[in-house]
């Protein structure tokens, strides 16, 4: 993936940079405030994380418009609030927010990691996703991810394992619970029909009858139970009902669309205040405005409309799916032990004559046999995983330190983990050093090809010898590489000759002043492109 233009702008000032290239990119400038940090928030953003912008600078009063490259494919994607507008060669496709913006991607651009929170898999959001591969100008904490808030450490390495192709649920705790639990009740019953002890020495389905303090016990056990597995069902349920009604309110959209193209054949429909024969259709929240008067442009926006059904429809299946999943863990937990009554009257004397003991002695070892493989095979899928998790992390965290000990020519290896502990935490030049070697061992042991950037990359002073063997060490990667930083004034333009890189002066812009009517005209046409059309503020 290679970021290739960015457009920021509205009806009166605009900034444009088409000058991004494959390989390293170093944009420089000879103060604070000329605009690079704006530059870079705004390349995320359009890529869906949350917005990080200046405080001085009024982000909600502008469009983003952002053009990649993906598998040699030209993707443009404009962002005004909440709502997305993706034009992928002639097709258009818009969202009312990032939930619809990720599923969209996921499915037509690029495959997003997926992890289990909160006891259901999802679509990892870009404010996560873009951790492995950005690296902002400030809440450079070395101990915890950005932003912390529904997202914790623990769903970070998920996506890691994730990326890394560690797929994680084939045997999840719950699944192995269930099937030690099932062969304990096998085991109890079997011991009762041997009546190797008496059944008030026994943890088993019996004694649950004969004891009111077991019986309470086993009570609260299920209770427990049922309440994890009734909280994920409610959570799907309000997952589903929300995507239904996201579906509703677009196939609604979609009626009005095809009833509207119907009428356009035998007439006209116009504006009764106006006389207008313009008919727009808008996003929600109103930030984007489609003329839908001509047949080609409600054929664009009728297509990506169905592409939203398309979607929740998806979404509706797998969370239905996950639901019925669900009702079957709940049923199984809230199934009743079937005592017999030979097992209530052990008590009382030892069992006489029993003659379809041994009958069903054999098939209980039967089933714990079966039960046991199962369960053999869940343990080694379980080990596997974390095996292969292990490995993964290792192997980042030994690349880390390689690209330590190459920057900072060190003999020892500082790095034991992606995250630092909280109370012993890197700073200044070091935090500096610990960010740039996750960004670097990330794609090294990922593989990824999303760009890296990292905003103020030679922060807290980092000297002039390490900085070079940053750059050397970046510039062997395949990825894009965007770097930002201030220069001193000995410094000048000190990368504005070197072949190596692709040198971007923001030197020249005015302080605080980097948007101006300069770029107006060529950012409206950009716009257009997009269909989108820039109100007058």
């Amino acid at each position: 993936m290679i970021i290739k233009a960015i457009f920021i702008g509205n009806s009166e000032e605009a900034y444009i940079n088409e000058q991004f290239q494959d390989g390293l990119n170093i944009i420089s400038s000879d103060d604070n405030n000329k605009g690079k940090t704006i530059v870079i928030q705004a390349i995320m953003y359009c890529l869906g994380n949350a917005p990080a912008f200046p405080t001085s600078f009024d982000y909600e009063n502008y469009y983003y418009i952002l053009h990649i490259e993906n598998d040699k494919e030209l993707i443009k994607i404009c962002r005004k609030g909440k709502n997305f507008v993706i034009r992928k060669g002639e097709e258009y496709a818009v969202f009312d927010n990032t939930s619809e913006f990720k599923r969209y991607w996921n499915k037509n651009i690029q495959r997003i990691p997926v992890i289990k929170k909160d006891n259901i898999l999802r679509i990892a959001d870009p404010e996560l996703l873009v951790q492995v591969f950005f690296v902002g100008q400030d809440k450079k904490v070395t101990y915890d991810i950005v932003n912390k808030g529904w997202y914790k450490k623990e769903d970070f390495y998920k996506l890691l394992y994730s990326m890394g192709g560690i797929d994680g649920e084939n045997a999840s705790v719950n699944d192995v619970e269930r099937v030690k639990k099932q062969i304990k009740e096998l085991k109890d019953e079997r011991g009762i029909l041997l009546k190797e002890n008496k059944v008030l020495k026994k943890s088993n389905a019996a004694f649950g009858f004969l004891s009111s303090t077991n019986d309470r016990a086993a009570l609260e056990n299920m209770l427990k139970e049922v309440e994890v597995i009734k909280n994920k069902l409610l959570k799907l349920k309000k997952e589903r009902g929300n995507a239904i009604s996201r579906r509703t309110k677009n196939e609604i959209a979609l009626k009005e669309l095809r009833s509207l193209n119907r009428t356009m054949k035998t007439g006209q429909i116009s504006c009764m205040d106006c006389g207008s024969k313009h008919i727009a259709y808008e996003s929600a929240d109103s930030e984007f405005s489609f003329d839908i008067s001509t047949t080609k442009m409600r054929k664009q926006i009728l297509d990506a409309v169905q592409e939203k059904v398309d979607i929740y429809n998806e979404e509706i299946l797998r969370l239905t799916n996950e639901i019925t999943i669900c009702q079957k863990e709940l049923d199984f937990c809230m199934e009743t032990a079937d005592v017999p009554v030979e097992a209530l009257l052990i008590v009382k004397q030892e069992m006489e004559g029993a003659k379809d003991a041994d009958k069903r002695i054999k098939e209980i070892d039967q089933e714990i046999e079966k039960l046991s493989g199962q369960l053999n095979v869940k343990a080694a899928i379980s080990e596997n995983i974390e095996k292969k998790s292990k490995k993964l992390l290792d192997n980042i965290i030994v690349q880390m330190n390689d690209f330590y000990t190459q920057v900072d020519t060190a003999e020892d290896s500082p790095y034991v983990d992606i995250f630092t502990a909280r109370d012993k935490f890197f700073s200044g030049s070091e935090a500096t050093e610990f960010h740039l070697a996750k960004m670097y061992a990330f794609a090294k042991s990922l593989q990824h090809n999303y760009p890296i950037i990292v905003d103020s990359f030679r922060a807290e002073d980092l000297s002039s010898d390490r900085e070079a063997r940053v750059i050397n060490l970046f510039k062997k990667l395949e990825n894009q590489i965007i770097f930002t930083t201030t220069l001193k004034a000995e410094e000048g333009e000190k990368y504005a000759n070197r072949d190596e890189l692709n040198y971007i002066s923001f030197s020249d812009h005015t302080t605080n002043k980097m948007l101006s009517l300069t770029y107006v005209e060529r950012f409206i046409q950009a716009a257009a492109e997009m269909m989108v059309t820039v109100k007058d503020n």
